[in-house]
């Protein structure tokens, strides 16, 4: 289990240090950037009309070879798949005509085959590993059950070749590899495959038998003979063709320290694996190299990186963000003998859904930085960099002749000895005056920025914007964010997190107490897991504490409230918990048990519910009838609801142009960008979300996924039930508003105070004294923190 991230040693540690410093910290007028020497400038290539996907690129005689399926007919369903050769700046593409797909031998047999792997060889021979997936439909003519029904009488017919093409894809020759499949399995899949230079054939494949699951390395002569059979203890994630003609194993393996990520060299005659290149500890997705890398990989998804092939130490490359690449689907890297970068790339959009993607043949160009166009670079720092934000920062630098953002990403620096390690970074270069103009909050302490002075007031940035305004944002969720009225943080997208229950069994009123949320476990002595499965005593709490922390610390005024009775009764209820979630003790021979079939049964009567949307809104109602109450969690207050906030993005009062950073910022506040892009949170925007409200009171086509649910148990009456493509009524929507209006919390996450609960509430849960004794404990250690963290 990896280490907890942030530990209070080290969250003293920052604060004692940052308590003496930030105050006075400032940086050069011309900021901390210290460019590169060199970027690798993408060149996005147009692509012929039609192509859609380049699969299996290989460079051979400066021209790219590539798999594609093309379209048959007018059904966009049935493609084929077909080899083309096109130069590298997406003119001449040329059909392979010789090439056929494989096909089974008989000619009534259904189905289809795909390509693996394709290689050259030495002397131009191509090699292509194809799968055929085929089959007899034995269904008798008066069969008249379901087409599911059906399955019983297909007759699988499975095919494995390698087939070596001339230069215009006819076959030359073929091997059937099916002998290679031990006779003991009862299946065998091929993983990879690739073909050296002379013509050696690798296989990484993984088998079945009644003992388990077995990997091994296959290796072929170009007649098919097997030369090698490599047993392997773990799973086998590609093979890669090496710099010198020799093919390597890519890989986890155990070794001395553990299991780490490998590159082994395969030895044909001996059949075994060579010495590990030394990799560094984050490196994953291995890609073939050249004469001065010896291999490419990526690290973080951020950066791709080579290995010098002399020092052996690991060299970045290619920052995607800062080279404006989203990599989204990063494909066919490799390194050309000119020293350029060719990748394919396929970026989503909004919808997730394949037609809202682009496919894309990027080259990019190593580039002296003094050759780049000059610009205020403003630097973005992260503990951990929002997945979001990508594509804003590459749309800014994309489009922006003045500013360009500079993303800093210090989970980098994280190991697995120390998943903290990039946030101490990060406070050190605070420390040293190496403030960032812009910080992504995902993780940081925002609180203790916040007392520091480290943090600019927007408000007056947008009440000086011309055309964004307060007032186009919800107004409760931005009161929500503000410390002591100003605004230090901004986010286009939020979402609530509650707890939600049926009125006729919860209560019909928004909020409760522990009395109140007592006295209706008290009422449902049936319902043996009241919020459901997965939850322990800890996770419960934490998820109670995490998402109603501002009734028990106020950052504002350093007033800590864990002495009262009410958190005491907290930690009473999640003692009743298991310490730990055994599967055994709800499967009872039925395998898992579905949250509807829960509340159904009446065992379940709330739930958590994270609330980022109507869809979800729907799912909930569905599960509960057709009607829900937000209570949110248990809190003397009876507001246990907490925002959580999209993305946070702050200015520092160090940046070194605050119009520009604003500028970055404003861009994903505006309708038109939430209106596009936001789909998984409510938008900020009050023009957007009100789209929003318009969209779900507005019914909508069976898309075939609809359905309703019934529910009457003992202690729950029948209910209404309520369909997936039911409009949303004007009485559901006002609960939303409702609930949006009176959340003040949000959600912060503060891994050092964090700790001090979990501790002091585990010694109650071990029996080491009661609750009211953890409640003192942990008021004590946390009245000491939020001082320091002040």
């Amino acid at each position: 289990m990896k280490k907890i991230l942030f530990r209070i040693l080290v969250a003293v540690l920052v604060t004692a240090m940052l308590a003496s410093v930030l105050a006075s910290c400032r940086r050069a007028p011309e900021g901390n950037y210290v460019p590169p020497e060199f970027v690798f400038v993408p060149e996005i290539v147009t692509l012929p009309d039609g192509v859609s996907d380049m699969r299996n690129i290989v460079y051979t005689d400066n021209k790219l070879l590539f798999v594609s399926n093309v379209q048959v007919g007018d059904d966009p369903w049935e493609t084929t798949t077909k080899l083309f050769t096109m130069n590298l700046d997406g003119t001449g593409m040329s059909e392979l005509t010789g090439f056929t797909p494989l096909r089974h031998p008989d000619p009534t047999a259904e189905g289809s085959s795909y390509i693996i792997s394709l290689s050259v060889d030495n002397d131009g021979h191509l090699w292509v590993y194809e799968m055929g997936s085929f089959y007899h439909d034995n269904t008798p003519d008066d069969f008249e059950g379901e087409d599911w029904e059906r399955w019983p009488f297909f007759e699988q017919l499975e095919l494995m070749k390698i087939r070596k093409l001339d230069s215009n894809g006819a076959e030359i020759s073929s091997i059937d590899t099916s002998h290679i499949s031990p006779p003991n399995a009862e299946f065998f899949h091929v993983m990879t495959t690739v073909v050296d230079a002379l013509g050696n054939i690798f296989i990484a494949a993984y088998y079945g038998t009644q003992a388990g699951d077995n990997y091994e390395i296959v290796v072929l002569s170009n007649d098919g003979t097997i030369r090698t059979r490599i047993e392997m203890d773990d799973w086998i994630n590609q093979l890669l063709p090496m710099p010198d003609g020799s093919v390597a194993f890519s890989g986890w393996m155990e070794g001395p320290d553990g299991y780490s990520q490998q590159v082994r060299v395969i030895n044909i005659d001996e059949g075994t694996l060579g010495d590990p290149l030394d990799l560094p500890q984050q490196a994953w997705r291995m890609f073939p190299g050249n004469a001065e890398y010896t291999i490419l990989f990526q690290q973080n998804n951020d950066s791709l990186f080579g290995l010098d092939a002399e020092t052996g130490e690991g060299v970045r490359l290619v920052n995607w963000i800062e080279s404006g690449i989203i990599p989204d689907g990063l494909e066919n890297v490799m390194m050309l003998p000119d020293g350029r970068i060719l990748v394919t790339n396929r970026s989503w959009g909004n919808t997730g859904s394949w037609n809202d993607s682009t496919f894309e043949l990027i080259v990019l160009t190593k580039t002296p930085y003094s050759e780049l166009p000059e610009r205020i670079v403003l630097t973005l720092a992260a503990a951990w960099f929002s997945w979001e934000l990508r594509a804003p920062v590459v749309e800014f630098n994309r489009t922006n002749q003045k500013y360009r953002i500079h993303v800093i990403d210090y989970s980098e620096f994280n190991t697995e000895d120390d998943w903290s390690a990039g946030l101490t970074r990060l406070t050190t270069d605070i420390i040293a005056g190496n403030i960032p103009d812009i910080l992504d909050l995902n993780m940081l302490p925002f609180h203790q920025y916040v007392a520091r002075g480290l943090l600019e007031d927007l408000y007056p940035l947008i009440d000086s914007d011309p055309i964004i305004s307060r007032n186009d944002f919800i107004q409760s969720v931005l009161r929500a964010a503000e410390s002591d009225g100003r605004l230090y943080r901004i986010f286009p997208s939020f979402s609530v997190t509650t707890v939600i229950g049926h009125p006729s069994v919860v209560g019909p009123n928004m909020g409760w107490n522990m009395d109140e949320f007592n006295a209706v476990l008290s009422a449902n002595p049936q319902a043996d897991m009241p919020m459901g499965m997965w939850l322990t005593k800890m996770n419960f709490l934490s998820n109670a504490v995490y998402f109603s922390i501002d009734e028990y610390v106020n950052w504002d005024t350093g007033n800590v409230y864990f002495d009262t009775g009410g958190f005491a009764q907290l930690l009473e209820f999640a003692n009743r918990f298991p310490a730990d979630f055994d599967w055994n003790d709800f499967d009872d021979g039925m395998g898992w048990i579905g949250e509807d079939q829960l509340i159904a049964e009446g065992r379940q009567i709330m739930s958590q519910a994270w609330l980022g949307g109507f869809d979800q809104l729907r799912s909930y109602l569905m599960n509960f009838g057709g009607e829900i109450v937000f209570k949110g969690f248990p809190t003397e207050s009876r507001n246990g609801n907490s925002f959580n906030l999209g993305s946070s993005l702050a200015i520092t009062t160090s940046c070194v142009d605050k119009d520009g950073a604003w500028e970055f910022i404003r861009s994903f506040l505006t309708a038109d960008w939430q209106r596009n892009n936001i789909s998984w949170q409510f938008p900020l925007n009050q023009t957007v979300f009100d789209e929003m409200v318009v969209d779900a009171m507005t019914e909508r086509e069976d898309d075939g996924w609809g359905g309703s649910i019934d529910i009457a148990v003992p202690r729950m009456p029948t209910m209404p039930g309520f369909g997936w493509n039911d409009p949303l009524s004007q009485a559901h929507i006002n609960q939303v508003l409702a609930l949006i209006e009176a959340t003040t919390n949000i959600t912060d996450y503060n891994q050092a105070l964090m700790t001090i609960i979990q501790e002091g509430a585990e010694d109650f849960f071990n029996g080491r004294g009661s609750a009211q004794d953890a409640a003192r404990v942990i008021q004590s250690r946390a009245t000491i923190l939020v001082a320091e963290q002040r």
